[in-house]
């Protein structure tokens, strides 16, 4: 069926913000540095231009930079520490003070920690010790790093092919070998763009090294993100303990993402996990801090994301978990497809068990609207098979529908609960809620269109239910276009 509708006046999204340049001052960094370790709240431009920053002075004179930091910093460098008890730039400020063994800065030292292989975000997290170790490394040798081939171009993390062509050419010139997992990294980051991605892969191929080869075969098929692939699973009790606390081992929508050969076959140890198979994951431990950092590692690929967070999202709405829905809005302003996966994930958040899991999902769903993103029929078609299963309740997608609707998505909120609405009637408790938002958002919006049957049907019934009246309001809101 066909219904039209007028334009929403949607909430507007800020844009992606470019990454201002690494401080040139070395007080500037340092005070950068401290604030970023100092803080609870790590975001992506903070991390890349402290990161940046660090590495650049270092090549220009390491010895007042270690200064600057030691008196900076004081007591938290006094001892000397493996690497693989630091995180994030800690290890990159360690190293700088000789507070870091070199051997535990070597690539074959970078090993899955207890609990990666059933923790999406910890197979982030060891890209990033790989990187942050392999600076590190260069850091302590006769070769240090002059800048970074992998910083962003966006606080997304997304990084501009162009540019990584710039940054590779001024590496020839000054004869400097790449880090293998920065430049993976920088791989991982490109924002394609249709023809220009054409334009950058023909100027990497005439820089004539083995760099601008993989470049420019990354700007084609090999670094296209896989599509993931949605079933409906049935959880075990016995080895989810979430399910097992909520008492429920009913079926759930889940998504494997996509197998990527080229990122295990060319890309260094600790990223093969990333082009690996995987379904979501319920025992995740990492969720909860420093996020957006780890997802700057696939900017560009929210849909394997979106597929590893799914049953997180999916304990808020079926085991009085809170979840990890707050990072849906994150997740919909990064970039690539927004497929079948991502909007799984919104789905799943509409039906959070409390409010507070709920707003994220209905930010996200705006701020995918705004963007022109959205494919609402395929939410409503997630929602439907959701409610169905039991996962997202009635009650809880009105109340999420009725905020999404009164930030301005009437036209929206329309065409993705016409799709749930054959589900619910005409006897799921709680339909009524469902049919009176989308019989407000239909009269809002002007829809036009065929009355659904299944709504014909419950307006046609004797009496005067709640369902019956809103049926009857949404038939004649659209059959007055």
């Amino acid at each position: 069926m066909i219904w039209t509708a007028s334009q929403d006046t949607l909430p507007p999204v800020p844009p992606a913000r470019r990454l201002d340049p690494a401080p040139e001052g070395l007080a500037e960094t340092v005070e950068l540095t401290a604030a970023h370790l100092d803080s609870r709240v790590h975001t992506v431009s903070d991390f890349e231009r402290s990161l940046d920053g660090l590495v650049r002075h270092a090549h220009r004179d390491r010895h007042p930079l270690a200064r600057a930091l030691a008196d900076a910093l004081g007591h938290r460098c006094t001892e000397e520490t493996e690497a693989q008890r630091l995180g994030g730039l800690n290890v990159v400020v360690a190293s700088l003070l000789w507070r870091v063994p070199g051997y535990s800065l070597k690539p074959e030292y970078v090993r899955r920690g207890r609990g990666h292989e059933e923790c999406a975000q910890g197979g982030l997290e060891l890209v990033l010790a790989a990187r942050l170790r392999e600076i590190s490394y260069r850091l302590m040798s006769k070769e240090p790093l002059p800048f970074l081939l992998s910083t962003p171009t966006w606080d997304t993390g997304a990084l501009e092919a162009a540019e990584l062509v710039e940054r590779l050419t001024e590496y020839g010139r000054l004869d400097v070998r790449p880090g293998p997992a920065d430049f993976a990294q920088a791989l991982l980051r490109l924002r394609r763009d249709g023809a220009a991605d054409g334009v950058a892969a023909e100027a990497a191929t005439r820089l004539g090294t083995a760099e601008g080869a993989r470049l420019a075969s990354w700007l084609g098929p090999d670094g296209e993100p896989a599509p993931a692939l949605r079933r409906v699973a049935e959880p075990d009790p016995r080895t989810h303990k979430a399910w097992r606390r909520a008492g429920t081992a009913t079926a759930q929508v889940v998504f494997h993402s996509g197998e990527r050969a080229a990122l295990q076959r060319e890309f260094p140890e600790p990223f093969h996990w990333l082009g690996r198979p995987h379904e979501g994951f319920t025992q995740c431990y990492h969720w909860y801090e420093g996020h957006p950092v780890r997802a700057s590692v696939l900017p560009e690929d929210r849909e394997t994301q979106a597929a590893w967070l799914l049953p997180q999202v999916t304990l808020a709405a079926t085991a009085g978990d809170h979840g990890s829905s707050w990072m849906l809005p994150h997740l919909a302003r990064l970039g690539g497809p927004a497929g079948p996966a991502l909007h799984a994930a919104v789905a799943a958040g509409l039906g959070g068990r409390y409010v507070e899991s709920r707003r994220p999902a209905v930010e996200a769903l705006l701020v995918l609207a705004a963007r022109g993103e959205l494919d609402a029929p395929l939410l409503g078609r997630e929602l439907a098979a959701m409610t169905a299963l039991g996962t997202v309740k009635p009650n809880r997608l009105a109340d999420a529908a009725r905020c999404a609707a009164a930030a301005g998505a009437h036209a929206t909120l329309w065409a993705v609960l016409a799709e749930v609405l054959p589900t619910l009637l005409p006897s799921v408790r709680g339909a009524g809620e469902v049919l009176a938002v989308a019989a407000s958002c239909a009269e809002q919006c002007a829809a036009t269109g065929p009355v659904p049957d299944a709504v014909a049907a419950a307006a046609a019934r004797r009496g005067s239910s709640a369902l019956t009246n809103a049926a009857r309001r949404l038939g004649a809101a659209l059959s007055a276009g």
